[in-house]
């Protein structure tokens, strides 16, 4: 049992690591989570065909901890007791124990709401024990792991999970060879990390007297909107996601900018009401973001680009229909002369 805790202090060192790299960037938005399971364990092929009486189901628990890569994406570890098997046979009983310790890549996809069907594959370290009357064996390896199953976001900090995780061939030909099966059910405690840039200090301005100029003469102020969504121009981004899809649909706006340097943008991120408010602001402020990249990839100064995440707050549609939804998930350009541009 040393070895594996061994084993699985180098895993979440891994994790841990990782993260700590990845925190290093600007504008983290990931997190950790940690975990219990229980549920039903059946080591199927763990008794000899000349048994007795063989018991090959059990309770098996487990913990584990994960850290999300992005929304989609996570590398997990966890420690599991898989339950106890019992053979007779017409010469030995023999009370089996199966433990292990894995690391995997874990694949989640929105399938409702706050509802993800997720897959993951990984390594599982084992430890087999096998003891009768006068007779012990053990052994220790490594097998794979495939797991299946779905994720519900209960709130901000929990998650619930139903799952199904296969190991292939643990023991070996001396004690037999078992394929254990679960299936059970798991809490999470999420902790999401945000990192924020520190608050610049204000600028000290030191006034000296100069001659007033003349006023300038002040031209009008124009202002012209463009709205690209679901309806209008195509989706910019896919469901949950932040990498632009639709690129044509934001070159009419480009070649406004780059035809005349004196106008100014407004980017504006909006969504639907699925999902919570806060999140709804943080992915509309994501996206305003990633277009105000993409518009400075194509030659527009930054200077001239203001970007805004309303979330929620300014539905144009029923968010109660999927037609109104799909007008709400939008991306607005307010272009304007002013860098005081008003409608947003």
């Amino acid at each position: 049992m040393k070895r594996l805790f061994t084993v699985l202090l180098c895993a979440i060192s891994t994790i841990t690591s990782y993260y700590a790299a990845a925190n290093s960037r600007e504008e983290v938005e990931t997190s950790i989570y940690v975990g219990i399971r229980a549920g039903y364990s059946y080591n199927e092929g763990s008794c000899s065909s000349n048994h007795l009486k063989c018991d090959k189901s059990d309770t098996g628990y487990g913990l584990f901890i994960g850290y999300d890569i992005n929304p989609r994406w996570a590398i997990e570890t966890s420690f599991n007791d898989i339950g106890d098997t019992t053979a007779t046979y017409s010469n030995a009983h023999l009370d089996g124990d199966l433990s292990q310790i894995d690391i995997s890549v874990k694949y989640a996809y929105p399938i409702y709401q706050n509802l993800s069907l997720y897959g993951k594959v990984g390594a599982a370290y084992w430890d087999a024990k096998a003891k009768g009357q006068n007779v012990s064996f053990s052994d220790t390896g490594v097998s794979p792991l495939l797991g299946a199953g779905l994720e519900l976001i209960i709130s901000e900090h929990w998650k619930g999970r139903i799952e199904y995780q296969y190991i292939d061939r643990i023991g070996n030909n001396l004690m037999g060879k078992a394929s254990p099966n679960k299936l059970g059910l798991a809490l999470i405690w999420n902790f999401p990390l945000r990192k924020h840039k520190p608050a610049k200090p204000e600028p000290v301005i030191v006034y000296q007297p100069v001659e007033a100029p003349p006023p300038p003469v002040e031209k009008p102020v124009t202002e012209q909107r463009i709205v690209i969504d679901e309806n209008l121009g195509g989706a910019l981004f896919e469901f949950n996601k932040s990498e632009i899809r639709n690129t044509a649909a934001i070159q009419p706006v480009i070649d406004v900018l780059l035809e005349d340097p004196s106008l100014y943008v407004n980017v504006i991120g909006h969504t639907d009401s699925k999902g919570s408010e806060e999140y709804n602001q943080r992915l509309s402020q994501t996206r305003a973001n990633v277009v105000a990249k993409y518009l400075n990839s194509k030659g527009v100064s930054l200077s001239r680009i203001k970007v805004f995440g309303m979330g929620e707050d300014q539905p144009v549609a029923d968010n109660s229909t999927e037609e109104g939804r799909a007008q709400n998930r939008r991306v607005e350009f307010i272009i304007s002369n002013s860098q005081q541009i008003h409608g947003h």
